[in-house]
């Protein structure tokens, strides 16, 4: 077996059994390793685009990335859900008001989901044999694919708007799950130093980036303007915080890779 399908098959199965949990409640586990699943799907096979461009990997994606979109109106509210259960510094009334709100906006999203997955089969994606790369191709090809991800997050635009620091974040995730991909792979071992800086830097970009959603998704309730004022406005303190705190990793995460 190809070592890259040893990791696809794995994941895709584990997605699979996470959608059929899914059909059957909005259970917040479920939802968030659906999504992770077909993020690291969308990785995999960006990746054998990369190494073979006749590979459609888009296409074949499609059917799940869509369904992973669906559902991303329900990760979103759940996550702001958990923020404004812990924010300090707002009414209690004005909480209530607003978790009650995002608990609706749940219950109708799920219930468009269900709609719009229903009669959606399994995934059910070729394997990397399949569509004709040997291993010694796949690892041929490796750290050229990886190192022109690696330059797309390393030199960012001098000033980023918020679009283009989530567009980063992705990136960054991406290449973070290419390295993984390649866990059964001869010879493979990740940099322990690396991924330490990783991890923190897709923190602070995801702590950064649930906020934006929490204030989008406040904004987005009409008639709750003034029980959302104080919960926005903390929350446009911590993403400014945060995102200065991602800028500062970026850097260092930059410069470790020019000293290696």
């Amino acid at each position: 077996m190809n070592c890259l399908d040893h990791y696809r098959g794995r994941l895709v199965t584990s997605t699979n059994k996470n959608l059929r949990l899914i059909h059957i409640s909005s259970e917040e586990k479920a939802v968030h390793d659906f999504r992770v699943g077909v993020k690291r799907l969308t990785a995999l096979y960006l990746f054998v685009h990369a190494v073979k461009s006749e590979i459609a990997a888009k296409r074949l994606l499609k059917p799940y990335r869509s369904l992973s979109k669906s559902i991303s109106r329900i990760r979103d509210a759940q996550i702001a859900l958990e923020l404004l259960a812990d924010l300090e510094g707002i009414d209690s009334s004005d909480r209530v008001v607003l978790l009650k709100a995002l608990k609706s906006k749940i219950r109708k999203d799920y219930r468009s989901f269900q709609n719009f997955a229903h009669g959606c089969t399994p995934t059910r994606l070729p394997t990397i044999r399949a569509m004709g790369l040997s291993e010694s191709t796949i690892l041929k090809t490796k750290p050229l694919v990886q190192d022109n991800l690696l330059k797309q997050i390393l030199v960012p635009a001098r000033r980023m708007s918020a679009k283009q620091w989530h567009k980063l974040r992705i990136l960054l995730k991406r290449y973070h799950h290419t390295l993984d991909a390649f866990h059964f792979c001869p010879g493979h071992t990740l940099d322990e130093s690396e991924l330490k800086q990783m991890k923190i830097l897709e923190q602070l970009l995801g702590d950064w980036h649930d906020r934006v959603i929490c204030i989008e998704i406040l904004q987005s309730f009409a008639g709750l303007e003034a029980a959302s004022t104080g919960a926005i406005a903390t929350m446009n303190k911590q993403e400014r915080i945060l995102l200065g705190s991602a800028k500062i990793y970026l850097a260092k995460f930059a410069k470790w890779h020019r000293q290696r």
